[in-house]
């Protein structure tokens, strides 16, 4: 699928490609960083907010705010052209006015041969639920004890600390 829209999108030549997070059927998240790679522009994911930098004079930027986990957030400039994929929830609904339905109908379509759908690069080889691996383990000993016990644990065997 990445390849299709590259194809298409390559040929507009747009400063801003803007794609959803992941795609209905599989969900791997990886259509627009594919895009990306193809189109040899930048990108950045699980964007919530996208800022146009500068005054016109040199090379166009942008600024956008990502979603990271436990709800961390990152600010990163770049260049235009570029891709982004689009965290959902990121932004406010419009809805179309009569007279904006009435000028999408009189707008131009063009179609794009789908070439690059001959050669398919991937195989669902098998999908199944994660193991189930539960281990628990009591610590004995005092206070002290286990707390050093916990706290070497942590630090060799999940390497958190």
């Amino acid at each position: 699928m990445a390849r299709l829209l590259a194809e298409a999108v390559k040929a507009e030549n747009a400063d801003l490609v803007l794609t959803g997070l992941q795609s209905d059927d599989l969900g791997a998240g990886q259509t627009g960083v594919v895009m990306a790679e193809l189109l040899g522009v930048p990108h950045a994911t699980l964007v919530l907010q996208v800022e146009l930098l500068g005054d016109g004079s040199g090379t166009p930027t942008i600024r956008v705010k990502r979603e990271l986990e436990d709800g961390w957030m990152q600010q990163v400039e770049m260049p235009l052209p570029a891709l982004l994929t689009i965290q959902s929830g990121g932004n406010r609904l419009r809805y179309a006015t009569l007279m904006g339905i009435k000028r999408a109908r009189q707008k131009e379509m063009r179609e794009v041969p789908a070439a690059a759908a001959a050669k398919r690069v991937d195989e669902v080889v098998k999908v199944s639920p994660p193991a189930r691996v539960k281990r628990t383990e009591m610590l004995t000993g005092s206070a002290d004890e286990i707390a050093a016990t916990l706290v070497e644990r942590l630090r060799f065997e999940v390497k958190v600390l």
